[in-house]
C-alpha cells in the first residue's frame, strides 16, 4: 500500500512546490473518469482520484485516456487556466487537502485569481475548482445529496471543507501531552491532526519517545519495504516496518510514486481499463449462463422425441384398424409390452394421423440436436470469455489490456465508443519470450497472441503445450532437443495462465504442434489437438520460473 496521512501530504507539498512554483499551464486533458492532467510546459502533474490512489504526482509515463467525452470540467478548466501561472501549494493544516494557487491575466489586463482544491480522502477523493472568492466553479466528481449529506458543493456555492474535528497540530504538541497521551494509552491519530495508524505505529515499534516524534515528524525518506517480491508498503517518512525482507530507497517522492505505480500496476487508465473488460465479460457471461439454462430445458422437453417416435411406431402397427373421424385408438405397446391409447385427429385420415406424429417426431429430434449443437457453441463462448478474464487478470501494462480491448471490439463483445479518439496499435503481434537451457519457450498472453503463436509461428515439430479442461496460454517450446525438464519449466508458464490458486497441481497437455487443428469459424486461441501426453505441475509466479 502507499501510505499518505496530512503529515506525509505535507512532504509531497514541499517536492511539488519546489518542482511547480511559477510555471505555466499550456495543457488540460481529463484522462478518465478520475483523473486530470495539467501540463506546466513537458512536466505533465496528475490528479488520480483513484479509492486506491488519491494523490497527485508528476508522472513520468504519460496516461493514454480511455475516455475522451466532453466534460463539463475539463471546459472550465480550460477556459481559466490555460496560460494561468501556479503561485503556491497550501495545505489545509495537516489535513489530507492541497489547495493549488493560480494566477492569470485576462483579456482586459485584470489579475485573476483561481484554486483547485484537491482532496486526498480515499473513496472520497474530489478535484475541486474554484474562483478567486473560493466559490465552486465545477468539480471532477459529482455527488448526490443524500451521497455527501455533510457538505454540498453545488456550482456558485463557496468551498466547505469535509467535516473534521479539531485536533493538535503536530509540530504544536509538547512533550508533556505527548507522554501525558502515552500514559492513559491515548493514540495519538485520535489527538493529532495529520497522524495516521501507519505513524503510530512506527512510533511504537521503537521506544516511542517524544525525540523519535518530532525526528520522524521532520523524516524525509522515500522507500518501499518488500516481502517475498510483494510490495507492502511505500512512505516518504522514516517509517519503520516489521514484515519485510527487502528495502528500496529513492531520491524523491516521484521516483517512489512512478515506481510503485509501476509495479503495482495501478495507474488510474489501467485500473479502470481493467474493472471495465472483466465487468463487460461478466455480463455476457451471465448472459450465456441463462443461456444455456433455456436450452438445457429444451434438451429435457426434447428428449420426449423417443416417446412420439415408439408412438408413431406403434400406430403404423395397427394403421389398418383406424377409421377417419376415431378421436383414439387403443394398441400394444411392443416397446413396454402393455396397452395404451393413441389420440387422432378427428377431421384426418388415418395416413395423415400417422404423418403428423411421425413430423412431431421429426421437429423434435431437429430440435433436440440443433439444441445440443447450440449448447457446444455456448460452452466454446463461455471458455473464450473465460480466458480473456484470465488474460486480463494477468496484464501487466496498459498496452496488454488495450489489445484485448481491441480482440473483443472485432469480436462485437464490446462496442467502439465513436467519441474515443482511436489509440493505435501496434501491427505486430508479440508474445512472451522465456530462455531455459538453450530452449525458447514462447507463450501467448492473449487468445491473438495465441493463435498467432499456434499457426504461425510454430512449426510443425515444435512441442505445444495447453492446460488440461481450462482456458491457458497457448506454449511453444523451440529446442533441437526436448528434456523432460525443459517440458516442465513449459508446463509450467502454462499453469501461471490458468484460472486456479498458485501452489494447485495442474494438468497441462502436450503434443506436437503438428496435431493442432483449428476448426473453420472457431473463436480465437480454440483449436483442437490429439496425440497428447500429460504432465502435472505446481502453479507459480511467472518470475519463479527460470
Amino acid at each position: 500500500m502507499f501510505y499518505i496521512d496530512g503529515i506525509s501530504l505535507n512532504v509531497v507539498r514541499e517536492e511539488l512546490k519546489k518542482d511547480l512554483i511559477n510555471k505555466k499551464i499550456n495543457r488540460i486533458f481529463k484522462n478518465n473518469d478520475y483523473s486530470i492532467s495539467l501540463h506546466f510546459g513537458k512536466i505533465e502533474l496528475l490528479f488520480s482520484c483513484m479509492p486506491n490512489l488519491a494523490i497527485c504526482y508528476i508522472t513520468q509515463n504519460k496516461e493514454k485516456p480511455i475516455l475522451d467525452i466532453a466534460s463539463s470540467i475539463i471546459s472550465n478548466l480550460r477556459k481559466h487556466l490555460m496560460n494561468a501561472m501556479l503561485v503556491d501549494i497550501e495545505q489545509l493544516g495537516f489535513d489530507r487537502i492541497l489547495v493549488f494557487h493560480f494566477t492569470k491575466i485576462n483579456e482586459l489586463g485584470e489579475v485573476k485569481k483561481y484554486y483547485i482544491y484537491f482532496e486526498c480522502l480515499a473513496k472520497a477523493s474530489n478535484l475541486i475548482f474554484c474562483d478567486e472568492e473560493h466559490r465552486v466553479i465545477d468539480s471532477l466528481k459529482k455527488f448526490y445529496i443524500s451521497e455527501k449529506s455533510d457538505r454540498t458543493l453545488f456550482n456558485g456555492e463557496k468551498y466547505q471543507r469535509p467535516q473534521f474535528e479539531k485536533k493538535i497540530s503536530p509540530s504544536e504538541l509538547t512533550v508533556i501531552d505527548f507522554n501525558r497521551f502515552k500514559e492513559n494509552q491515548i493514540a495519538l491519530s485520535s489527538e493529532v491532526e495529520g497522524v495516521g495508524k501507519i505513524f503510530e505505529n512506527s512510533l511504537q515499534n521503537s521506544e516511542n519517545t517524544f525525540e523519535e516524534y518530532k525526528e520522524l515528524l521532520k523524516s524525509k525518506k522515500f522507500k518501499i519495504y518488500f516481502e517475498k517480491a510483494k510490495l507492502e508498503l511505500a512512505t516518504v517518512l522514516d517509517i519503520s516496518y516489521l514484515n519485510y525482507d527487502e528495502i528500496k530507497v529513492f531520491e524523491s517522492y516521484n521516483d517512489l510514486i512512478n515506481f510503485y505505480i509501476s509495479y503495482e500496476s495501478i495507474s488510474t487508465s489501467f485500473s479502470l481499463l481493467k474493472n471495465k473488460l472483466i465487468s463487460s465479460i461478466d455480463k455476457k457471461i451471465k448472459k450465456l449462463n441463462k443461456t444455456l439454462h433455456l436450452i438445457e430445458e429444451d434438451i429435457k422437453i426434447s428428449n420426449s422425441m423417443n416417446n412420439i417416435k415408439e408412438q408413431a411406431d406403434i400406430l403404423a402397427s395397427v394403421l389398418y384398424s383406424v377409421k377417419k373421424g376415431m378421436s383414439s385408438i387403443l394398441a400394444y405397446d411392443f416397446y413396454n409390452n402393455k396397452d395404451i391409447e393413441i389420440y387422432l385427429d378427428t377431421s384426418l385420415n388415418p395416413k395423415e394421423n400417422l404423418d403428423k406424429i411421425y413430423k412431431k417426431y421429426n421437429k423434435a429430434k431437429r430440435s433436440f440436436e440443433n439444441a445440443l449443437r447450440r449448447k457446444r457453441e455456448v460452452y466454446e463462448e463461455i471458455n473464450y470469455l473465460e480466458s480473456n478474464i484470465l488474460f486480463i487478470e494477468k496484464a501487466q501494462k496498459v498496452e496488454e489490456l488495450r489489445e484485448i480491448e481491441e480482440e473483443l471490439i472485432k469480436a462485437r463483445y464490446l462496442t467502439q465508443n465513436h467519441q474515443t479518439k482511436k489509440t493505435k496499435i501496434k501491427k505486430e503481434i508479440k508474445y512472451g519470450i522465456l530462455e531455459y537451457n538453450g530452449a525458447l519457450i514462447l507463450y501467448g498472453r492473449n487468445n491473438i497472441e495465441n493463435d498467432n503463436l499456434s499457426l504461425k509461428i510454430a512449426s510443425k515439430n515444435d512441442l505445444w503445450l495447453h492446460a488440461k479442461n481450462f482456458p491457458s496460454s497457448h506454449v511453444i517450446v523451440k529446442s533441437v532437443s526436448i528434456s523432460e525438464e525443459i517440458i516442465k519449466k513449459a508446463a509450467e508458464v502454462v499453469a501461471f495462465y490458468t484460472k486456479l490458486s498458485l501452489g494447485e497441481k495442474v494438468e497441462i497437455d502436450y503434443t506436437l504442434k503438428k496435431y493442432i487443428n483449428k476448426p473453420n469459424g472457431a473463436k480465437l486461441g480454440f483449436v483442437t489437438y490429439s496425440n497428447q501426453k500429460t504432465i502435472t505441475v505446481e502453479k507459480k509466479e511467472l518470475k519463479e520460473i527460470s
